[in-house]
Protein backbone atom coordinates (compact mmCIF):
# COMPACT_ATOMS: atom_id res chain seq x y z
CA UNK A 1 0.00 0.00 0.00
CA UNK A 2 1.32 3.85 0.16
CA UNK A 3 1.38 5.86 3.09
CA UNK A 4 3.28 9.14 4.00
CA UNK A 5 6.35 8.98 6.46
CA UNK A 6 7.98 12.04 7.83
CA UNK A 7 11.86 11.90 7.07
CA UNK A 8 13.14 14.81 8.72
CA UNK A 9 11.50 18.00 9.87
CA UNK A 10 8.80 19.41 7.70
CA UNK A 11 9.49 16.97 4.92
CA UNK A 12 7.40 14.01 4.40
CA UNK A 13 7.93 11.11 1.60
CA UNK A 14 5.77 8.94 -0.11
CA UNK A 15 6.32 4.81 0.49
CA UNK A 16 4.45 2.73 -2.21
CA UNK A 17 5.37 -0.62 -0.53
CA UNK A 18 4.79 -0.69 2.95
CA UNK A 19 2.80 -3.87 3.93
CA UNK A 20 -0.86 -3.66 5.00
CA UNK A 21 -1.43 -3.51 9.21
CA UNK A 22 -3.00 -6.47 10.91
CA UNK A 23 -5.60 -5.90 13.43
CA UNK A 24 -4.96 -7.84 16.43
CA UNK A 25 -7.67 -7.96 19.45
CA UNK A 26 -10.31 -5.11 19.66
CA UNK A 27 -9.00 -3.43 16.44
CA UNK A 28 -9.63 -3.10 12.79
CA UNK A 29 -8.08 -1.43 9.97
CA UNK A 30 -9.11 1.43 7.63
CA UNK A 31 -9.18 2.92 4.36
CA UNK A 32 -8.44 6.87 4.67
CA UNK A 33 -10.26 9.58 2.70
CA UNK A 34 -10.07 12.22 4.33
CA UNK A 35 -8.36 13.39 7.13
CA UNK A 36 -7.74 17.01 8.65
CA UNK A 37 -4.98 18.69 10.37
CA UNK A 38 -4.75 19.99 13.89
CA UNK A 39 -2.50 22.14 15.99
CA UNK A 40 -1.16 19.31 17.87
CA UNK A 41 0.05 18.01 14.73
CA UNK A 42 2.38 20.89 14.12
CA UNK A 43 5.02 20.55 16.77
CA UNK A 44 5.40 16.69 15.83
CA UNK A 45 5.92 18.02 12.00
CA UNK A 46 8.39 20.78 12.91
CA UNK A 47 10.42 18.12 14.95
CA UNK A 48 12.03 14.49 14.78
CA UNK A 49 12.27 14.66 18.55
CA UNK A 50 8.97 12.70 19.15
CA UNK A 51 10.12 8.93 19.62
CA UNK A 52 6.98 7.81 17.42
CA UNK A 53 8.89 10.13 14.88
CA UNK A 54 9.86 8.28 11.46
CA UNK A 55 6.84 5.49 11.85
CA UNK A 56 5.18 5.56 8.43
CA UNK A 57 1.77 7.62 9.11
CA UNK A 58 2.77 9.88 11.51
CA UNK A 59 1.56 12.64 12.78
CA UNK A 60 -1.91 12.53 12.58
CA UNK A 61 -5.63 11.57 14.32
CA UNK A 62 -8.14 13.40 12.91
CA UNK A 63 -9.53 10.84 10.12
CA UNK A 64 -12.50 9.51 8.90
CA UNK A 65 -12.52 6.18 6.12
CA UNK A 66 -13.98 2.87 5.27
CA UNK A 67 -13.72 -0.36 7.03
CA UNK A 68 -11.06 -2.21 5.04
CA UNK A 69 -10.68 -5.59 7.94
CA UNK A 70 -12.71 -5.12 10.82
CA UNK A 71 -10.83 -7.88 12.48
CA UNK A 72 -13.32 -8.89 15.30
CA UNK A 73 -14.78 -6.07 16.32
CA UNK A 74 -18.31 -6.16 14.89
CA UNK A 75 -18.05 -3.44 12.43
CA UNK A 76 -18.42 -3.94 8.51
CA UNK A 77 -16.31 -4.18 5.84
CA UNK A 78 -16.68 -0.85 3.76
CA UNK A 79 -18.65 0.88 6.88
CA UNK A 80 -17.40 4.59 7.33
CA UNK A 81 -15.95 4.98 10.37
CA UNK A 82 -14.32 8.22 12.11
CA UNK A 83 -11.39 6.22 13.23
CA UNK A 84 -8.81 7.69 15.42
CA UNK A 85 -5.19 5.92 14.08
CA UNK A 86 -3.38 3.88 16.48
CA UNK A 87 -0.31 6.24 17.70
CA UNK A 88 -1.65 9.16 15.44
CA UNK A 89 0.04 7.10 12.30
CA UNK A 90 -2.87 7.83 10.14
CA UNK A 91 -1.11 8.86 7.04
CA UNK A 92 -1.19 5.77 4.95
CA UNK A 93 -3.88 4.46 2.30
CA UNK A 94 -5.09 1.96 4.73
CA UNK A 95 -4.17 2.52 8.91
CA UNK A 96 -4.94 0.63 12.17
CA UNK A 97 -7.20 1.87 14.36
CA UNK A 98 -8.93 0.32 17.93
CA UNK A 99 -12.60 -0.35 18.10
CA UNK A 100 -12.77 2.29 21.65
CA UNK A 101 -11.95 5.09 18.74
CA UNK A 102 -13.71 4.51 16.51
CA UNK A 103 -17.21 5.65 15.21
CA UNK A 104 -19.65 4.66 13.02
CA UNK A 105 -21.10 7.62 11.18
CA UNK A 106 -24.79 7.64 11.27
CA UNK A 107 -25.37 10.80 8.88
CA UNK A 108 -25.43 10.22 5.95
CA UNK A 109 -25.01 13.61 4.14
CA UNK A 110 -22.06 14.21 5.78
CA UNK A 111 -19.21 14.42 3.69
CA UNK A 112 -16.00 12.79 4.72
CA UNK A 113 -14.35 16.38 5.13
CA UNK A 114 -17.16 17.29 7.24
CA UNK A 115 -17.08 14.14 9.53
CA UNK A 116 -13.62 14.53 10.54
CA UNK A 117 -14.93 17.96 12.88
CA UNK A 118 -17.04 15.34 15.04
CA UNK A 119 -13.82 14.05 16.96
CA UNK A 120 -12.48 17.76 17.53
CA UNK A 121 -15.84 18.85 18.86
CA UNK A 122 -16.58 15.89 20.92
CA UNK A 123 -13.57 17.35 22.59
CA UNK A 124 -14.86 20.43 22.89
CA UNK A 125 -18.43 19.29 24.14
CA UNK A 126 -16.51 17.12 26.53
CA UNK A 127 -14.70 20.14 28.44
CA UNK A 128 -17.06 22.43 28.01
CA UNK A 129 -19.63 20.26 29.82
CA UNK A 130 -17.20 20.66 33.13
CA UNK A 131 -18.33 24.39 33.34
CA UNK A 132 -21.65 23.57 34.39
CA UNK A 133 -24.25 26.33 33.79
CA UNK A 134 -22.24 29.40 31.89
CA UNK A 135 -25.14 31.82 31.00
CA UNK A 136 -24.63 35.16 31.34
CA UNK A 137 -21.03 34.53 32.21
CA UNK A 138 -18.07 36.56 30.79
CA UNK A 139 -15.78 33.81 29.03
CA UNK A 140 -12.56 35.43 27.18
CA UNK A 141 -11.13 32.17 24.44
CA UNK A 142 -7.48 32.57 24.00
CA UNK A 143 -6.61 31.64 20.80
CA UNK A 144 -9.45 31.34 17.69
CA UNK A 145 -8.21 28.35 15.88
CA UNK A 146 -10.66 25.69 15.25
CA UNK A 147 -10.87 24.50 19.19
CA UNK A 148 -10.99 28.30 20.18
CA UNK A 149 -13.66 29.02 17.64
CA UNK A 150 -15.66 25.51 18.45
CA UNK A 151 -15.33 26.53 22.27
CA UNK A 152 -17.00 29.76 21.46
CA UNK A 153 -19.66 28.58 19.76
CA UNK A 154 -20.69 25.93 22.52
CA UNK A 155 -20.60 28.38 24.93
CA UNK A 156 -21.94 31.05 23.30
CA UNK A 157 -25.26 28.84 22.39
CA UNK A 158 -25.56 28.45 25.99
CA UNK A 159 -26.09 31.95 27.01
CA UNK A 160 -22.22 32.88 27.26
CA UNK A 161 -20.64 36.29 26.60
CA UNK A 162 -17.64 36.02 24.58
CA UNK A 163 -14.78 37.77 24.04
CA UNK A 164 -12.08 35.88 21.60
CA UNK A 165 -8.59 36.76 21.95
CA UNK A 166 -5.85 36.26 18.50
CA UNK A 167 -3.45 37.87 16.70
CA UNK A 168 -4.97 36.81 13.68
CA UNK A 169 -7.29 39.34 12.01
CA UNK A 170 -9.97 36.82 11.75
CA UNK A 171 -13.27 38.48 10.01
CA UNK A 172 -16.07 39.95 12.04
CA UNK A 173 -18.59 37.85 10.07
CA UNK A 174 -16.73 34.46 11.37
CA UNK A 175 -16.36 35.71 14.44
CA UNK A 176 -20.07 36.52 14.74
CA UNK A 177 -21.40 33.27 13.65
CA UNK A 178 -19.37 31.30 15.99
CA UNK A 179 -20.40 33.63 18.94
CA UNK A 180 -17.92 36.07 19.72
CA UNK A 181 -19.21 39.72 20.43
CA UNK A 182 -15.79 41.08 20.90
CA UNK A 183 -12.73 40.15 19.24
CA UNK A 184 -8.43 41.59 20.80
CA UNK A 185 -6.23 41.17 17.77
CA UNK A 186 -3.48 41.06 20.40
CA UNK A 187 -2.08 38.15 22.91
CA UNK A 188 -4.12 38.01 26.05
CA UNK A 189 -0.91 40.19 28.06
CA UNK A 190 -2.48 43.07 26.17
CA UNK A 191 -5.59 42.56 28.27
CA UNK A 192 -4.60 44.31 31.68
CA UNK A 193 -3.50 47.17 29.19
CA UNK A 194 -6.84 47.38 27.34
CA UNK A 195 -9.28 48.19 31.22
CA UNK A 196 -11.72 50.13 28.85
CA UNK A 197 -12.58 47.14 27.05
CA UNK A 198 -11.20 44.41 28.54
CA UNK A 199 -12.64 43.72 32.13
CA UNK A 200 -11.91 40.63 34.44
CA UNK A 201 -13.73 37.27 32.95
CA UNK A 202 -15.33 34.66 34.69
CA UNK A 203 -14.33 31.92 32.60
CA UNK A 204 -10.94 32.04 30.45
CA UNK A 205 -10.35 29.20 28.34
CA UNK A 206 -6.51 28.80 27.04
CA UNK A 207 -7.02 27.04 23.81
CA UNK A 208 -3.68 28.07 22.18
CA UNK A 209 -1.02 25.61 23.85
CA UNK A 210 2.63 25.12 22.99
CA UNK A 211 4.13 27.07 24.94
CA UNK A 212 3.51 28.62 28.88
CA UNK A 213 2.41 32.52 28.37
CA UNK A 214 -1.01 32.44 27.45
CA UNK A 215 -1.35 30.21 30.74
CA UNK A 216 0.20 32.89 32.94
CA UNK A 217 -2.65 35.32 30.94
CA UNK A 218 -5.10 33.39 31.53
CA UNK A 219 -4.81 34.18 35.08
CA UNK A 220 -3.46 37.65 34.93
CA UNK A 221 -7.42 37.93 33.34
CA UNK A 222 -9.92 36.24 35.10
CA UNK A 223 -11.40 37.54 38.15
CA UNK A 224 -11.46 36.59 41.94
CA UNK A 225 -13.43 32.81 42.38
CA UNK A 226 -13.15 32.58 38.36
CA UNK A 227 -12.23 29.53 35.89
CA UNK A 228 -9.90 28.21 33.99
CA UNK A 229 -10.11 25.91 30.89
CA UNK A 230 -6.84 24.56 29.70
CA UNK A 231 -7.36 23.01 26.05
CA UNK A 232 -4.10 24.06 25.02
CA UNK A 233 -1.72 20.79 24.38
CA UNK A 234 1.79 21.24 26.17
CA UNK A 235 4.80 21.16 24.93
CA UNK A 236 7.14 21.12 27.83
CA UNK A 237 6.15 18.72 30.64
CA UNK A 238 5.89 21.58 33.48
CA UNK A 239 4.82 25.12 33.72
CA UNK A 240 5.66 28.07 35.65
CA UNK A 241 3.06 30.12 36.70
CA UNK A 242 2.41 32.95 39.05
CA UNK A 243 1.16 30.72 41.64
CA UNK A 244 0.45 33.55 44.49
CA UNK A 245 -1.89 35.44 41.92
CA UNK A 246 -3.72 32.24 40.98
CA UNK A 247 -4.04 31.16 45.35
CA UNK A 248 -5.23 35.39 46.06
CA UNK A 249 -8.07 35.14 43.31
CA UNK A 250 -9.36 32.02 44.24
CA UNK A 251 -9.15 30.18 40.80
CA UNK A 252 -9.76 26.92 39.68
CA UNK A 253 -8.21 25.57 37.18
CA UNK A 254 -9.97 22.77 34.64
CA UNK A 255 -8.21 20.69 32.03
CA UNK A 256 -9.26 18.37 29.72
CA UNK A 257 -8.26 16.91 26.46
CA UNK A 258 -9.00 13.36 26.29
CA UNK A 259 -12.35 12.52 26.48
CA UNK A 260 -14.07 9.07 26.73
CA UNK A 261 -14.87 8.84 23.39
CA UNK A 262 -17.42 6.14 23.04
CA UNK A 263 -19.68 8.20 25.10
CA UNK A 264 -18.80 11.41 23.09
CA UNK A 265 -18.89 10.75 19.63
CA UNK A 266 -22.36 9.94 18.88
CA UNK A 267 -23.76 13.68 20.93
CA UNK A 268 -21.57 15.74 18.68
CA UNK A 269 -21.64 13.89 15.57
CA UNK A 270 -25.61 14.84 16.49
CA UNK A 271 -24.43 18.74 17.46
CA UNK A 272 -22.63 19.46 13.95
CA UNK A 273 -25.16 17.58 11.93
CA UNK A 274 -27.88 20.42 14.08
CA UNK A 275 -25.14 23.20 13.60
CA UNK A 276 -23.54 22.37 10.07
CA UNK A 277 -24.38 25.47 8.45
CA UNK A 278 -21.89 27.54 10.80
CA UNK A 279 -19.40 24.39 11.82
CA UNK A 280 -18.66 23.82 8.46
CA UNK A 281 -17.17 26.82 7.62
CA UNK A 282 -14.10 26.06 9.72
CA UNK A 283 -13.29 23.85 6.12
CA UNK A 284 -13.69 26.70 3.92
CA UNK A 285 -11.60 25.18 0.61
CA UNK A 286 -8.66 24.04 2.00
CA UNK A 287 -8.58 20.39 0.84
CA UNK A 288 -5.28 18.94 -0.57
CA UNK A 289 -4.70 15.58 -2.14
CA UNK A 290 -2.79 12.92 -0.32
CA UNK A 291 0.79 13.71 -2.06
CA UNK A 292 -0.02 17.25 -1.44
CA UNK A 293 0.47 16.74 2.78
CA UNK A 294 3.85 18.76 2.70
CA UNK A 295 1.79 21.67 1.45
CA UNK A 296 -0.69 20.90 3.54
CA UNK A 297 0.80 21.35 6.55
CA UNK A 298 3.03 24.40 5.36
CA UNK A 299 -0.29 26.33 5.10
CA UNK A 300 -1.73 24.94 8.13
CA UNK A 301 1.80 26.18 9.86
CA UNK A 302 1.07 30.12 8.66
CA UNK A 303 -2.11 31.44 10.35
CA UNK A 304 -4.26 33.81 7.79
CA UNK A 305 -7.46 35.15 8.78
CA UNK A 306 -9.36 33.11 5.74
CA UNK A 307 -7.13 29.73 6.68
CA UNK A 308 -8.85 27.38 9.44
CA UNK A 309 -8.88 24.06 9.14
CA UNK A 310 -6.70 22.22 6.52
CA UNK A 311 -7.75 18.59 5.19
CA UNK A 312 -6.44 16.10 3.11
CA UNK A 313 -8.37 13.84 0.58
CA UNK A 314 -6.71 10.19 -0.20
CA UNK A 315 -8.07 8.72 -3.04
CA UNK A 316 -7.17 6.50 -6.40
CA UNK A 317 -4.61 9.53 -6.51
CA UNK A 318 -2.06 8.29 -4.22
CA UNK A 319 -0.22 6.88 -6.43
CA UNK A 320 3.12 8.66 -6.02
CA UNK A 321 3.26 11.52 -9.17
CA UNK A 322 6.43 12.88 -8.95
CA UNK A 323 7.29 12.92 -5.12
CA UNK A 324 5.05 14.20 -2.58
CA UNK A 325 5.03 18.02 -2.93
Amino acid sequence: MYALRLKAPQEFELLDDVPEPVPGPGQLTVRLTAAALCGSDLPKWRSTADPRSGRVGFPIHECVGRVADPGDTGLRAGQRVLAMPVEECGLAEIYLADRAATHPIAIAHLTDAQATLIQPLATVLHATAKLGDVDGCHVAVLGLGPIGLLTAFVLSRRGAIVTGVDPVARHHDLLAAFGITRHLQDTASAWPASKHTATPVDICVEAVGHQQHTLRDAISITRHDGTILALGVPDDPDYSIPYAQFLRRNLTLRASITPPWQQVFAPAETYLHNHLDILATLLGDRAYPAIGVNRAFRAYANPAPDRLKVVIIADHRWAPQGGCP
